[in-house]
């Protein structure tokens, strides 16, 4: 009776998503029976554009590198000198160092520089793609870390990426006593070397003892008292606080970064190797942009490939040219410090408009627009100011041509801002050549989306409850914008109280819409509960929108999202609205799975045709 009791409060407990058997949750990538992807010539081939996430965070490591260690196991002098275990020098803090504490090497189990097993040991490269600077990464050279990414030039010393390119060329050394000399700044005063073990400085010896035996070393941890050349990071205003990770030093063997490297050299990687095998699919690849100020259009590295003419009857292989998108996934360099994922999709929205032709994206988002005050865009609109740097937000996205950025050379700086992209309708490089084409987006992200709501919301919202748009359920869109601060139901869209925080749980707890309407951290937000971030109403009018008025058909766009090491609801509630799928990838290949998984479920019908 109980037990039955149970099983009925669960499924009453259940999102109506699941209760009307509709397919939507977390798909974890693994399971190879749906990745088959045949070649179907007769088809009008897709046309997918990968949007790969180029937040900072994209250089953090997946896994953290452990601050794990056993209580009483580190030495603890009285008055250690500056270079001892335990002292304070212009490197850091020496506490908790080295390669032997128990807790630290059972943390560190998972490499093995004596292993055969190459997955363990990283003898190969993990990403030696040609079109690199440096293999990523050279197993006999040594690379500055910190515990949660790679020493970044722009941040934080000893560094070993390079701060404008992430192509490379990288900083490091091929012997132990270089790398644990350049590990503390080549100060040989605080850090003494007499050119033997017996003269050295504890501290260097310790290190090459590591570097030697296991291929990594845990060094110092910053502190207040650190020189300026050898600490940082600093904390940014606006952002969360750092963890502490951040502030220990490693020096890693190649080895080591290449059994568990970098989230950016995963993505990027497993991308290029999808984008070289995926078969009758137009592709294209774009990043997020830089910082405008408020709307952030996307930065379209390389538009959709092949060309109309040359993508039917079958794909033209030498005008697809896969080289020259692996080289575009090269090309994205991971250092925004912001994450704006539904500004990126409705950029592409545009791109993937029939703008050129007839105007239709102007004439849908041409200011002015009237939405009142808490929504971004009319000359009455506007927010409360930003809590954490003091920006006004008076005029949120009142820019005349905010959802039309133009390109533009910066004089005082040099930089170059692409502005909004549109499809090119010379030689057929249109984004959309046929009526029954698919088109779709596909994310690949590291985290939730932040300051990232800068988008038409009430105008996209009118168009749609213009044309009878409903939800999932059936159930029709709605959507109040007047005073969002007091009106209880301002509408919209937010799934977030569909998916499942701890899935395979057998009492399972569900996210609320309030996990979406996070604003910590993410300024300027909406201020109308239930609907205060945007970004799964930007996927939601994409999947439900006919974007062109120069061809038959309903040209609609959806959205596949990757969630790399990330499972928020946001990112679910994405793809539910812009009626894809979400994918949660933990690993590699689990990621090229959800990216070969995403591309099959995206393939036409078969004996589709113009």
């Amino acid at each position: 009776m109980h037990s039955d009791w149970g099983r009925r409060v669960a499924f009453s407990r259940r999102p109506l998503v699941q209760r009307l058997g509709l397919t939507v949750g977390v798909v974890v990538a693994g399971v190879s029976g749906l990745l088959s992807l045949p070649v179907q010539a007769q088809e009008v081939p897709a046309s997918v554009l990968f949007l790969v996430d180029n937040n900072e965070s994209m250089q953090d490591y997946a896994q953290y590198l452990p601050e794990a260690f056993t209580p009483g196991y580190y030495p603890t002098p009285t008055n250690p000198a500056r270079g001892d275990l335990g002292g304070e020098g212009s490197a850091g803090l020496a506490i908790n160092t080295g390669c032997s504490d128990p807790a630290l090497v059972s943390a560190m189990s998972w490499f093995d520089k004596n292993s055969t097993d190459v997955s363990k040991n990283g003898s190969i490269p993990y990403d030696a793609d040609s079109d690199l600077q440096s293999p990523f990464f050279d197993p006999n050279r040594f690379y500055f870390s910190r515990g949660r990414r790679l020493g970044w030039n722009v941040k934080e010393a000893p560094w070993s990426l390079n701060g404008n390119d992430f192509a490379g060329p990288m900083n490091n050394y091929g012997d132990t006593l270089s790398a644990c000399y350049a590990g503390v700044g080549w100060d040989l005063t605080d850090y003494p070397y007499g050119g033997s073990a017996s003269s050295n400085a504890p501290l260097i010896n310790e290190c090459v003892a590591c570097l030697t035996t296991k291929g990594w070393w845990r060094g110092p941890i910053v502190t207040s008292n650190t020189s300026p050349s050898q600490a940082g990071p600093s904390q940014e205003m606006g952002q969360p606080p750092l963890p502490p990770e951040a502030f220990r030093k490693w020096i890693l063997s190649g080895r080591v970064l290449n059994v568990r490297p970098p989230k950016f050299v995963v993505a990027r990687k497993e991308l290029k190797e999808v984008i070289r095998t995926a078969p009758a699919v137009r592709m294209g690849v774009a990043t997020f942009g830089d910082d405008h100020g408020w709307f952030d259009p996307a930065l379209l590295i390389e538009p959709l490939r092949p060309s109309c003419y040359m993508s039917y009857p079958t794909i033209n292989e030498s005008t697809l040219d896969r080289p020259r998108l692996t080289r575009a996934v090269n090309q994205v360099r991971f250092r925004n410090p912001e994450r704006s994922t539904g500004e990126a999709l409705f950029s592409l929205g545009g791109y993937l408009s029939s703008q050129k032709t007839d105007n239709r994206w102007e004439n849908w988002f041409k200011q002015p627009l009237n939405p009142g005050w808490g929504w971004p865009g009319g000359w009455n609109g506007g927010t409360y100011d930003d809590p954490y740097t003091g920006t006004s937000g008076a005029s949120w996205g009142m820019t005349v041509d905010e959802w039309f950025e133009q390109p533009y050379m910066d004089p005082a700086t040099g930089q170059y801002w692409p502005g909004q992209p549109w499809e090119d309708v010379t030689n057929e490089r249109r984004s959309v050549c046929f009526a029954t084409q698919r088109s779709a987006v596909i994310v690949v992200t590291g985290g939730t989306p932040r300051s990232d709501n800068t988008v038409p919301i009430t105008k996209m919202m009118d168009i749609l409850e213009a044309n009878g748009a409903t939800h999932f359920d059936g159930s029709p869109l709605t959507f109040d914008p007047v005073n969002p601060e007091t009106n209880p139901n301002v509408g919209g869209v937010n799934y977030c109280d569909q998916f499942v925080k701890n899935p395979g749980s057998p009492w399972p707890e569900y996210y609320t819409k309030a996990d979406c309407d996070y604003t910590a951290y993410n300024w300027p937000a909406g201020l109308g509960v239930g609907n205060k971030n945007f970004m799964d109403d930007v996927a939601f009018f994409l999947s439900r929108t006919d974007l062109r008025g120069d061809m038959a058909g309903s040209q609609t766009v959806r959205t596949y999202v990757i969630g790399y090491n990330d499972s928020s609801p946001m990112l679910q509630s994405i793809a539910l609205a812009g009626q894809g799928i979400f994918y949660r990838s933990t690993n590699p290949i689990q990621l090229r799975d959800a990216l070969l998984h995403a591309l099959n479920a995206i393939r036409p019908p078969a004996g589709s045709t113009p």
